[in-house]
């Protein structure tokens, strides 16, 4: 009869531990599950204001390629403040971007359970390279402009003013910010021009 009692006990301790364990990795798994649905909707909510900064960038990126078009040295001399100016305010931007994209890039390496998510962060990879790298390859373009400029304006005798290079704050290099080998956004342009 002793015996059975301890056999009783022990199954009684051992169905216990694993209640108790259960019940701890059922707590751990809400709360897990909460701070992904929180982390979600900062997914959701970086999105849409990332998505803004992009398409202001990519309205800056017009105007650029509007202006260089109908450029040429002898009017671009006179018009060297406003290019200078033009710049500086396409730099700000792309800081703007980097700045809207820190919460997603946080967040957007690993896997979630909704579709939606999932969509928004491979459209913030894509995005994201896009514009850096775009980014990166019209201040190449224009720097070269720059030296074009400088050269003639020397020629010229330095009678007008003198033309600041565009910088690049936020990557000196071209990414590949979702590594899949490719550095979009690096190469079309190129083709382009």
């Amino acid at each position: 009869m002793k015996k059975s009692l301890k056999i009783i006990g022990i199954v009684i301790i051992i169905i216990g531990i694993m209640i108790a364990f259960a019940f701890i990795w059922v707590d751990g798994l809400m709360k897990d599950q909460a701070k992904t649905k929180k982390t979600m909707k900062v997914v959701l909510n970086s999105y849409d204001n990332f998505n803004n900064r992009v398409e202001e960038f990519s309205e800056i990126r017009n105007q650029f390629y509007e202006y260089k078009e109908n450029l040429f040295l002898e009017t671009l001399s006179e018009s060297v403040d406003a290019w200078n100016d033009f710049m500086s305010k396409y730099a700000d931007n792309i800081k703007e971007v980097e700045k809207a994209s820190k919460n997603l890039k946080k967040n957007c390496f690993i896997k979630y359970g909704d579709v939606g998510t999932n969509t928004k962060c491979t459209a913030f990879k894509a995005n994201y390279e896009a514009a850096m790298n775009y980014y990166i390859t019209d201040i190449k373009i224009y720097n070269e402009l720059v030296d074009e400029y400088s050269k003639w304006n020397e020629q010229q005798e330095s009678k007008y003013k003198n033309l600041e290079k565009g910088t690049l704050p936020v990557y000196k290099k071209y990414i590949d910010f979702d590594k899949d080998g490719e550095y979009f956004g690096k190469e079309e342009v190129e083709k382009n021009e």
